[in-house]
């Protein structure tokens, strides 16, 4: 089972509730306190898991309103950082706060150049081979890239036909399952997975696609909760026999398309 040593996680911007990117408008304008309060349990959810002093927090940084979904501007993998380009040019420059901090845990760092695009919210690692999407936000150039700087993994693309990212359907529940939604793009991409996959895996389907993102850390299973989902209840219970399930409210992320692998990045 791979297993994690840290985490990286950064503060919410306070120009996000303005300045968002999001796939269209919810109706309804983020609620800046009850996300950082919602992100503070979050972080302690982390913190308890891997230790306080094993959680490196970044600071906001109101020039990226998005920076907060950590998870876009780098991949980390076998400690090699590769630092993406990602797709919306607003969030180019977001990875250079990381730089300082892998450059002090000895983590060697891999930079994306033009044409190649990625955000790791499109890179789903099962331990073993890499799948990612080949979305509005990802292209091929950035796959081979991230191919090119972690050899020894199998990586395979998967078309994305709606939604931001492959992992806002997606997910790793635990070793060898995939948490997966029930919508069509999400079924979609469920049958090229496992047409492509070098190992096996068993799909735990969710009819919320996006109930289906969760973080597995440790044997920790940290998920959305049952009464904000009420469609994915079942499977959300069913979480509880693949490891110790942490609830947590992600409400006000979800309205700016933030899910709750967006706002880590796990380090081994």
């Amino acid at each position: 089972m791979l297993s994690y040593s840290g985490a990286v996680v950064r503060g919410i911007a306070s120009s996000l509730p303005a300045n968002a990117l999001r796939m269209s408008d919810p109706g309804e304008k983020l609620d800046l306190d009850k996300a950082n309060q919602e992100h503070r349990a979050y972080v302690a959810a982390l913190q308890n898991t891997l230790g306080a002093e094993n959680v490196h927090v970044l600071d906001a940084d109101d020039k990226y309103p998005d920076c907060v979904f950590v998870e876009d501007p780098v991949v980390v993998c076998n400690g090699v950082a590769l630092m993406t380009r990602p797709g919306h040019t607003s969030r180019r420059g977001e990875g250079d706060a990381f730089l300082p901090l892998f450059e002090r845990l000895g983590i060697k760092t891999v930079v994306m150049e033009e044409p190649a695009c990625m955000d790791g919210g499109d890179v789903l690692f099962t331990g073993s081979e890499f799948f990612v999407g080949l979305s509005k936000r990802t292209n091929q150039a950035g796959i081979d890239v991230l191919a090119a700087t972690f050899p020894s993994h199998p990586v395979h693309a998967v078309p994305v036909e709606a939604g931001l990212h492959l992992k806002s359907m997606m997910s790793m529940a635990a070793p060898g399952t995939i948490a997966i939604g029930c919508s069509g793009a999400a079924q979609s991409a469920k049958q090229l997975v496992s047409a492509k996959a070098t190992s096996s895996y068993t799909f735990l389907e969710f009819a919320d696609d996006l109930a289906a993102n969760v973080v597995h850390v440790n044997g920790k299973i940290l998920h959305v909760p049952a009464a904000s989902f009420e469609r994915s209840r079942a499977a959300l219970a069913e979480l509880g026999k693949l490891g110790e399930t942490v609830q947590l409210c992600n409400e006000e992320l979800n309205k700016v398309d933030g899910a709750l692998t967006c706002c880590s990045v796990l380090l081994a």
